[in-house]
């Protein structure tokens, strides 16, 4: 998929080239994640996108499921990032939901491994 080489490529302004202008981004990370707050209209989006890129570095995604259903699209993913602060890099395993209109994505779900996530923030080590 363009967007996920987009993003291990941290090319965030591209990204948002596939994002409608009433985006909405919607993600079950906990309280503790710094990016848990959901989002609605490309700016907010835009920000958050910004946010995460600077933050982690996307080194890849490998595609384990991808359903497609006409604007539809389940994707189960395991992505490799790397915590820009910590420098700890572990794999990710997610579930993306994303709904197109228009060929614009109007909806993206994310749903990571939070366990994972505990260990790539983690500051003890």
């Amino acid at each position: 998929m363009r967007m996920l080489e987009l993003r291990a490529a941290g090319d965030v302004e591209a990204q948002l080239a596939f994002a409608a202008p009433d985006i909405v981004f919607r993600t079950s990370v906990g309280r503790t994640h710094p990016f848990h707050a959901d989002c609605e209209g490309f700016e907010a989006c835009a920000d958050m996108a910004r946010a995460v890129n600077i933050a982690y570095e996307n080194l890849g995604s490998r595609v384990n499921r991808l359903l497609i259903d006409g604007e539809r699209v389940a994707l189960h993913r395991t992505t490799r990032i790397r915590n820009r602060g910590t420098g700890r890099a572990v794999d990710v395993d997610m579930w993306n939901f994303i709904t197109f209109r228009d060929g614009l994505v109007v909806e993206f779900s994310e749903y990571p491994d939070m366990a994972a996530f505990a260990i790539l923030d983690n500051q003890d080590d």
